[in-house]
């Protein structure tokens, strides 16, 4: 029969569990709790112990702190226990939980933060992962999944901006006497012409780098701010670890320096990252990447990469990569230099010099390589190893050349 026995210690043990863990899980769900109140003239104190009654929490504070004789009236339907007491107590006090308990403080110094909700009026709905920045320092927050947000150190004068997908922005002017706790209501919006991306995205290591950052870091941003803005230089540590904060995916710098990688919509006139540089639009200028340059638009200028450069879409300059350049539409100008290999996928280019292969849609010009050279059509000199090309308008030199179905030893016409 002993072997029949429930394990009395191991549930003695669960049930100790879910005490202690319990309250400490309702205890972060306090100033979210729902209630609704008809306060008409009543003490201050009186009303405190009825939103405590209706949250079932109990309050931890001085009585020392409160206004002695205070009355209050107060109608509220369906709002948060926070909402509600700071409707009450205005921005003098903070809240914090322990356990079940709502600990109430004075505010020692005026708050350096805004907080609020963002709402949907129409239908009332608390909306998560709206963005809301500062449009002066960048700095940025999204609202969780109570739609609460708390946009730290934004300075008594402030442009606040909220922005999240399909909802009009709202701009806030934040002077030195507006309240630090707003309730922040968008209006729908509705494109004309929605648009859809259809970038092609390789599976490549570096860009396996870039996702990681996107994934560990804040993906909303990029939906809820389309519109970029602008900087005439900032510094980062890592993508979002820098001057332009967690919105670095939507800013244009002028200038860029990224002391490990940087992430930025586009560059105007130079950036420098110690391992890699991530543009999500353009490059006008000079990238160099002490590993690799990773840009999903045009590169207008140069790219030097310790490893890789990669350009989704147009080149039209130049590239210098230790092992690999790769882009998807050279210009007639263009040039890459690769200590392995060079690939442009269409468009035409002027010069491809590489260790070991060249292939290009178009040669209007030279490859040299010590391996292959390959062209859909070559119109100037292929010089390497091996050396093919369905349409040849030039001179091919090397061991094994190729025209169409032509195969000549050392020269070919």
């Amino acid at each position: 029969m002993s072997g029949n026995r429930p394990p009395f210690p191991r549930l003695l043990l669960f049930a100790a569990c879910l005490a202690f863990f319990f309250p400490q899980v309702r205890a972060a769900e306090i100033l979210e709790r729902r209630i609704s109140v008809d306060f008409q003239d009543i003490l201050l104190k009186n009303a405190l112990e009825e939103i405590a009654r209706q949250g079932e929490f109990q309050w931890s504070y001085n009585a020392g702190i409160l206004p002695k004789g205070k009355i209050v009236t107060l109608r509220a339907s369906n709002w948060t226990v926070r909402e509600t007491l700071y409707a009450l107590l205005g921005e003098g006090y903070e809240f914090k939980s322990s356990g079940n308990y709502l600990i109430l403080k004075k505010r020692r110094q005026p708050a350096d933060e805004l907080s609020g909700y963002v709402t949907d009026p129409q239908t009332g709905q608390r909306l998560a992962n709206a963005t809301v920045y500062d449009r002066r320092t960048l700095r940025a927050t999204t609202t969780d999944e109570n739609g609460y947000y708390r946009l730290k150190k934004t300075g008594r004068k402030a442009e606040v901006v909220v922005s999240k997908l399909g909802y009009r922005d709202t701009v806030l002017q934040i002077a030195s006497n507006t309240p630090r706790f707003q309730k922040i209501d968008l209006s729908t919006y509705t494109p004309a012409h929605p648009t859809t991306d259809k970038s092609p995205f390789w599976e490549t290591a570096y860009t396996q780098t870039e996702r990681f950052f996107s994934a560990t870091l804040d993906r909303w941003n990029a939906l809820n701010v389309p519109d970029s803005l602008h900087r005439r230089f900032q510094v980062s540590f890592l993508p979002y670890l820098g001057t332009n904060h967690s919105l670095s995916g939507q800013v244009e710098n002028d200038y860029s320096l990224n002391i490990l990688a940087g992430h930025s919509r586009r560059v105007r006139m130079l950036e420098i990252g110690g391992l890699a540089n991530f543009t999500h639009e353009s490059v006008d200028g000079v990238q160099i990447g002490g590993l690799f340059n990773s840009v999903r638009g045009d590169v207008r200028g140069v790219q030097v990469g310790g490893l890789v450069n990669l350009t989704r879409d147009t080149l039209m300059g130049v590239q210098i990569a230790g092992l690999v350049n790769r882009s998807r539409i050279n210009s007639e100008q263009a040039i890459q230099v690769a200590g392995l290999v060079n690939a442009a996928l269409s468009g035409k280019s002027a010069l491809q010099v590489a260790g070991l292969v060249n292939t290009a849609d178009t040669v209007q010009g030279v490859q040299i390589s010590g391996l292959v050279n390959h062209a859909r059509s070559a119109r100037g000199v292929q010089v390497g190893l091996f050396n093919s090309a369905r349409e040849l308008n030039g001179l091919q030199i090397g061991l094994l050349n190729r025209h169409g179905r032509r195969w000549m030893p050392l020269f070919n016409w």
